[in-house]
């Protein structure tokens, strides 16, 4: 039986092109070969398919004096990360081959809402088309940083979407190109003055979120050495295609953002331990919406994590310091964030599966806030912490189908201001049901929606017991 779960584990959380599982969020790419040498000459269709039939609790949470967000309980089929996709590769001789993936989200919950999209395209998930030799590989597309791979040197939970890994750890999970500076809201611009950037058009491909570190980049370029001794680099860059003069009569003088990302790891897999260290840099990505701000704020993550497989069992921890330069400059308030972050998760082989589970924490640091104002980046806000953990069981049917039971908890704290105000974190599932939220007429402090998008409102504890299936082929 232990042979039968260790199968599924390592189909379910490694990929790279050439090895016949999906990416999934939740599942980030561990050490792998390079992928260019996983597989020999021809096509291979590869997915992974995983339901989970969920019941969910969402806490009620206070808003200003013209109401309150209401406990919620509902049910919900939970698609995480499900993929399909189809690799290919070319021996050219001389120890070197040319390969390619195509990737694409895929629903059997047949949920269309604008959370699940993104990636419903071919490319839309890890793709890309590259050459390996022996120098290692080089390949141009969409594929996670370096940064979010390093989440499978420490993670042990890839049954449905519990892992802590693109949730607590990175802040959030997000696929888009870089950001398009013609369609924020506002730019700043030398006068002192917050003018908008309307030009009527702005481009259709989707861009990633603005905060979160556990990335999917467009347009970019990746190289990975060899693996020797255990140890292998990743390096990462990304265009930013969408940068324009601002030169035009709506945008005369003014200063736009330059949209820019770095990310690499070092890793080292050999017998039963995995050690990893990630690194992201991104700038100008963040609107500035406050008179002569900061548009090019520098934005950096830093991760280290290991896992250890004893047999009957395996132990994987992992910490990470995430921090938001500062955008405001003269008299305005420092609006910079640190969060850290951590996680212990692990499994333990009993009968014909094992059970699994995981804590995780972030809290919001060495940052500013006012008597009526809180610093709030992403999910996370100042001097406020967040918690979540996990616990479920995998029963093993077969090397690629497997069934799970699952409770899982995301504690998101939250603070009462002078006037009243509730501000909270709002750490959610990757793309997750639809949630908690408020209308965007709400009060300001509490992220907008209809509870259609998977918007949360801040300070909302969720609490979830879900029953799921699993397969990958």
């Amino acid at each position: 039986m232990n042979k039968k779960l260790m199968a599924l584990a390592v189909a379910a959380a490694v990929t790279a092109p050439g090895l016949a599982s999906a990416q999934t969020s939740n599942t980030p790419t561990s050490i792998v070969p390079s992928p260019g040498l996983a597989t020999s000459n021809g096509i291979t269709l590869y997915g992974r398919l995983d339901e989970t039939i969920m019941y969910d609790k969402y806490s009620a949470s206070a808003a200003l004096a013209n109401g309150t967000v209401s406990e919620v309980k509902k049910g919900d089929i939970y698609s995480p990360g499900n993929a399909m996709g189809i690799r290919g590769r070319e021996d050219l001789g001389g120890g070197t081959s040319a390969w390619f993936q195509l990737e694409i989200g895929v629903w059997p919950s047949e949920r269309l809402d604008t959370a699940a999209t993104t990636g419903n395209n071919w490319g839309g998930r890890n793709s890309a088309i590259g050459v390996t030799s022996g120098i290692g590989d080089i390949f141009l597309g969409n594929w996670d940083t370096p940064y979010k791979q390093t989440f499978g040197v420490w993670n042990s939970l890839t049954s449905g979407g519990f892992s802590a890994a693109g949730i607590i750890m990175g802040q959030a999970d997000s696929t888009g190109a870089l950001n398009n500076a013609l369609c924020a809201t506002a730019v700043n611009n030398p006068s002192g003055t917050v003018t908008t950037a309307a030009q009527g058009v702005c481009t259709t491909e989707a861009t990633a979120s603005n905060t979160a570190f556990s990335r999917r980049i467009n347009n970019s370029v990746q190289y990975w050495t060899p693996i020797m001794s255990g140890f292998q680099a990743k390096l990462m860059t990304a265009m930013a295609p969408y940068q324009s003069p601002g030169s035009t009569a709506a945008l005369a003088g003014q200063s736009l953002p330059k949209a820019k990302e770095y990310s690499a790891n070092v890793t080292y897999a050999r017998g039963p331990l995995s050690v990893g260290l990630g690194y992201d840099y991104h700038a100008g990505l963040r609107p500035v919406t406050t008179a002569n701000g900061i548009v090019d704020a520098k934005d950096t993550g830093i991760q280290v994590g290991a896992k250890w497989n004893f047999g009957p069992g395996e132990i994987g921890v992992g910490y990470e310091q995430l921090k938001w330069g500062n955008t405001a400059t003269g008299t305005t308030l420092d609006s910079s964030l640190k969060v850290p972050a951590y996680v212990v998760n692990g499994r333990w082989n009993i009968g014909p599966g094992a059970v699994w589970g995981s804590y995780a924490g972030a809290e919001g640091k060495s940052c500013t806030n006012t008597v009526n104002t809180v610093t709030v980046i992403g999910s996370a806000a100042c001097g406020v912490k967040a918690k979540m953990y996990s616990l479920g069981y995998d029963y093993v049917l077969s090397k690629r189908t497997k069934m799970y039971v699952a409770y899982n908890k995301i504690d998101n704290g939250s603070t009462t201001l002078a006037n009243g105000a509730q501000v909270g974190s709002s750490y959610y599932y990757i793309a997750g049901p639809a949630a908690n939220s408020v209308p965007s007429t709400a009060a300001v402090g509490f992220q907008g929606g209809q509870g259609t998008n998977g918007g949360l409102a801040q300070g909302t504890d969720v609490t979830t017991i879900g029953v799921g299936i699993q397969h990958v082929f």
